[in-house]
């Protein structure tokens, strides 16, 4: 069961997607405020991982794919092996690279570097990352409340 924290950053990836241009077709829902995407199919899997979030630009045909780590999880084995995957996707046709959305909490910026670095991920320009300011995550806001 993903946590409070996962949902929210899974929203955040999906909006900074839609506000690329891309259109979200598989959500890992429900999230807060999600409102027609908590309604989309689950995402596919590719290589026995699940993204958070896909979509497709219609303008440019191009592929993304978005993905919530926490601070709890970002260094985990299941996320190095979802970097390698993800990071490695290409279009069938273009063979161009997917885009990769990744959502952390900007106290975990620092924690995804490490990750990217130990998934061999070297090679980022189609990486989005979206650091997300912990006083806007809910368990931030209880603890200054």
């Amino acid at each position: 069961m993903p946590s409070t924290v996962h949902q929210w950053l899974v929203l955040w990836a999906a909006r900074k997607m839609s506000a690329d241009g891309f259109v979200i077709g598989g959500y890992e829902g429900p999230t807060p405020q999600g409102g027609v995407w908590n309604a989309l199919p689950i995402t596919f899997e590719i290589r026995a991982v699940r993204p958070d979030v896909w979509g497709v630009n219609p303008e440019s045909g191009q592929l993304a794919v978005g993905e919530a780590k926490t601070l709890d999880d970002v260094l985990s084995s299941h996320t190095r092996e979802q970097l390698r995957v993800f990071m490695n996707l290409r279009e069938r046709a273009s063979r161009r690279r997917c885009k990769l959305y990744l959502a952390v909490p900007h106290s975990a910026a620092g924690a995804l570097d490490r990750a990217l670095i130990r998934a061999g991920c070297t090679e980022v320009e189609h990486v989005v990352r979206i650091h997300i300011p912990d006083c806007l995550l809910p368990e931030a806001l209880s603890e200054h409340a």
